[in-house]
């Protein structure tokens, strides 16, 4: 049976926790996989024990959509573009805009992109780009082609 979790001794080791459970409450192992981290070391991190790295919480930004500002003040959206509004657009051009980025960033992706990274880049390209009021369409195609090529980092480090 596993230990009761103690109350954290930090505002930043709350957020934390709440990461967490936002994501449908994973276990730790997962989350610290997912991280790069030791299960300790979250452990350490969610009780206050332990201040996380600044690419730990890169990590967090980045695995799981987690606004920066947010997570080091508490203050303004949890989620990256969390709080942006489309206006007087059509939900056929945003469901356009969408699957032209999906497919686009699909061809460019390495094939054996795991469906969760490709979704999860996939998030934050869009989130970055519908919080840009100047998106031309070169944007939209950097955007894509700095995506793809930190999947195929990533996965060759996989390997």
């Amino acid at each position: 049976m596993a230990r009761p979790e103690k109350d954290p001794k930090t505002p930043l080791a709350e957020r934390l926790r709440e990461v967490r459970r936002v994501n449908g409450d994973p276990d730790r192992a997962e989350v610290a996989h997912r991280l790069g981290v030791s299960l300790n070391s979250l452990s350490r991190y969610e009780r206050g024990e332990l201040e996380p790295s600044c690419s730990t919480l890169q990590a967090y930004c980045t695995e799981y959509g987690i606004n920066l500002h947010w997570l080091l003040t508490g203050s303004g959206s949890m989620l990256v573009g969390g709080n942006q509004t489309v206006e007087n657009i059509a939900m056929p051009d945003v469901r356009k805009y969408i699957w032209n980025i999906a497919d686009t960033f699909w061809s460019k992706a390495p094939r054996r992109t795991k469906p969760e990274d490709f979704a999860n880049q996939f998030l934050e390209m869009f989130d970055y780009l519908v919080s840009r009021k100047d998106v031309k369409d070169d944007a939209a195609s950097e955007v894509i082609d700095f995506a793809a090529q930190q999947l195929k980092r990533a996965s060759s480090r996989d390997d």
